[in-house]
């Protein structure tokens, strides 16, 4: 009897999960049909390949590299009854994401919106909209009148790493990133010097950044934080509510502070930073504080990663450092004199540097799109069914041996003319492509690259060992485990003049 009773509740909890397969089966049958045609691993029932993903957040992109290695440049893996289709040629990647019919942010980006909701980053209905206001922050005109700024700030960064002891070994990113984040407020957030250094929070937001992220990401990769109870027992659900805390008092003090400024102010439209614009454009303040807080950590966070990695690249590669400050002194002169955008545009080897920065150390390791309508790859051997989440594998990409000459090595010369013309530009996205790219990519390079002129004409960096050998995590972004740590050495006078701070 007791066995009758177990066999009738095995029936009653296992028949209708059966009976919904196979409903799910039938109404996804299209989709079926075309993932058939894309190479990958077998997929269990319901969990698909769940099981494989089950690995330490950093061991992530390690699964999608072994996938691309054993399937080839296309590869479907299933999370429960989400569809991936992972792609890698160049060619398709552009055609893909430069499509109207892959125009929205894949489902992992649901995992941000506690902290920058539903707009520019994340794809959500009003991702346009708020696009459209902010985009001319980041143009040209816009960044031209910001580099008065930049090379302030970067001027007091070459004075801090100048003073430093020549024999003592620090992580540069804690200065770049305290560079970078004045910048940011100075120009973005449109607040005055005095504000920026007085904002409710700030510093410990920039102290919480990097576990608001591993925060994230651990909820995207664990999927058994998913769930609810899991997320609030393991106490994740109260670190969460403290950085959304901290977060939100920073966001509405910046807030306060541009309202108020509005009302007696003047800027030129050229000059006005995304909080202004929006303010002015009337979004609500809890919509304004999300997209502010979202273009404040990509843009401050962000570009302070990649300088410091530039900086750590010229501390290990000596040869590279003489070229990129010979080059320095030449176009813009032994003072400490403003640099142009101009000047910039001249410094050749310092781009070769930057760009192997961004290759080496992807800004987005995988970006992810969903598929609104069938599209078709692969010269037509493929079609992605709508509602197919797209993985472009970028990290993988701009280490790929069929385009790259010892893709882990670093190299810089690989950016020379010579080097990069039979190259497919395709293989090289660090900013991303379409609609949906990187909005500040024209802000960052010229921040990032004065940055780094004001600091190589000061000082003289070092660092032992090989580049290659530092380990690297790999997360949401790119970075280096254990730091950019490097010494710096103030640079004897050129010519008899001494650089001074100004």
């Amino acid at each position: 009897m007791e066995m009758f009773e177990v066999l009738k509740l095995s029936v009653t909890v296992s028949l209708p999960i059966l009976l919904y397969w196979i409903y799910w089966r039938w109404r996804h049958r299209r989709m079926l049909e075309l993932a058939a045609l894309v190479p990958g691993p077998p997929a269990l029932p319901i969990l698909g390949n769940a099981l494989m993903f089950m690995a330490h957040p950093e061991e992530q992109l390690l699964k999608i590299e072994e996938l691309l290695s054993n399937y080839g440049q296309y590869v479907k893996f299933w999370l429960g009854s989400d569809l991936n289709i992972c792609v890698k040629n160049p060619t398709d990647v552009k055609y893909l994401l430069t499509s109207n019919k892959v125009n929205q942010k894949g489902p992992l980006y649901d995992f941000m919106t506690t902290f920058i909701g539903r707009g520019i980053l994340t794809g959500g209905p009003t991702w346009r909209l708020y696009r459209k206001i902010a985009t001319p922050s980041y143009n040209k005109k816009s960044i031209k009148v910001f580099s008065e700024i930049f090379n302030q700030e970067a001027a007091c960064l070459s004075k801090v790493l100048s003073d430093k002891d020549p024999e003592m070994t620090f992580d540069v990113y804690y200065d770049v990133v305290a560079c970078t984040t004045q910048c940011v407020c100075q120009t973005l957030m449109g607040l005055s010097k005095e504000e920026s250094e007085n904002i409710k929070k700030l510093d410990e937001v920039i102290a919480e950044t990097q576990s608001m992220y591993s925060l994230i990401f651990s909820k995207m990769t664990h999927w058994w934080l998913q769930i609810p109870l899991i997320y609030w027992l393991t106490g994740n659900k109260t670190k969460e509510k403290y950085f959304v805390k901290i977060v939100d008092e920073m966001t509405s003090d910046i807030l306060q502070k541009r309202r108020s400024a509005l009302q007696r102010e003047t800027d030129t439209d050229d000059a006005l930073g995304v909080v202004d614009r929006f303010i002015l454009n009337g979004l609500p303040d809890e919509e304004i504080k999300l997209e502010s807080f979202s273009l404040f950590t990509t843009s401050q966070e962000a570009s302070a990663k990649i300088a410091s990695a530039v900086l750590l690249f010229l501390a290990y590669l000596p040869e590279w450092q003489e070229k990129v400050h010979s080059e320095i002194i030449a176009v813009v002169g032994p003072h400490d004199e403003h640099i142009t955008e101009e000047q910039l545009k001249k410094l050749n080897n310092l781009d070769m540097v930057y760009k192997e920065v961004l290759r080496y150390m992807s800004i987005g390791a995988m970006i992810q799109r969903t598929v609104e309508e069938e599209i078709t790859i692969n010269d037509g051997k493929i079609t992605l069914p709508a509602g197919t989440s797209l993985v472009i594998p970028i990290h993988e990409l701009h280490r790929d041996a069929q385009y790259w000459d010892e893709p882990y090595k670093v190299k810089p010369e690989r950016f020379l003319p010579e080097n990069s013309k039979n190259r497919d530009p395709n293989a090289f996205i660090p900013f991303s492509l379409g609609a949906m790219d990187c909005l500040g990519r024209i802000y960052a390079t010229t921040l990032i690259k004065m940055l780094i002129v004001k600091v190589i004409r000061r000082v003289q960096l070092e660092a032992d060992g090989r580049l290659e050998d530092l380990d690297l995590h790999i997360a949401i972004s790119v970075k280096f485990a254990n730091g950019y740590n490097l010494r710096a050495r103030k640079r004897r006078p050129i010519n008899g003049f001494t650089l001074q701070h100004g």
